[in-house]
């Protein structure tokens, strides 16, 4: 993971020619001045919106620490993707500042040499801690929804197919109740008869008293379940 805690004084000066050149600088000698008052280089802002690597950083560093948070998170959408980006650079700058934090103390003592300068970067430090913290609050709420509908669409699915299993079993049971009632009607046996009789000679009215069958039999089956329904 990248840390930035041992900055060389070499390094620092960087980042503040680094910063520097992103300004375009005031236009007069009083501009200049309140300029010099009102603002202390030291690469901890995102320029325009955007962020960038100082000379001295490396890039395969900061690649390495998006991969270790895509590999962690593995986001799935446009969104999650945006999220862990905000998340590698809030965590890059938020270790800057602690560099230069570093830089502000006496390595013999721990006093801090420049008190200015350490509560600045300390403000950053918190700034781009507090960044990354929502960006990760922002992904574990997206994730968690995502995580919610997915459930709610498979328990949607299960209840479909209890459901769909339900009206088989009925169906089944109902078609076993016509039977059994169809057995016992003398025009239903007559007609089964006669559909036997055309199967064993091949006669031309097996079609139309199979036709005649299956209207009898679907018909009463369906408007059985037709008075089931409305009964319910």
């Amino acid at each position: 993971m990248f840390t930035n805690n041992n900055l060389t004084p070499e390094q620092r000066a960087a980042i503040n020619r680094a910063n520097a050149q992103h300004s375009t600088g005031a236009k007069s000698a009083a501009g200049h001045e309140a300029s010099s008052r009102n603002h202390t280089v030291h690469g901890l802002a995102r320029h325009n919106g955007h962020f960038a690597l100082l000379p001295f950083e490396k890039k395969d560093e900061f690649d390495s620490l998006q991969h270790s948070l895509a590999s962690e998170y593995r986001p799935t959408s446009p969104t999650e993707h945006i999220l862990l980006t905000n998340m590698s650079e809030s965590h890059w700058l938020a270790q800057r500042a602690q560099g230069l934090l570093t830089g502000c103390l006496d390595p013999q003592t721990g006093k801090i040499n420049d008190p200015k300068s350490f509560a600045l970067y300390l403000r950053y430090q918190t700034t781009h801690e507090r960044a990354f913290n929502k960006a990760l609050s922002e992904f574990q709420k997206l994730r968690a929804e995502k995580r919610k509908e997915q459930a709610g669409f498979e328990a949607q699915k299960r209840q479909q197919e209890v459901t769909e299993e339900q009206k088989r079993a009925a169906r089944a049971q109902k078609e076993a109740e016509i039977d059994e009632e169809y057995l016992n009607d003398p025009e239903y046996r007559d007609l089964l008869h006669r559909i036997t009789v055309a199967i064993e000679t091949k006669s031309g009215e097996f079609a139309a008293l199979n036709a005649e069958f299956e209207r009898r039999y679907y018909s009463h089956l369906d408007g059985n379940e037709d008075h089931q329904a409305q009964a319910a």
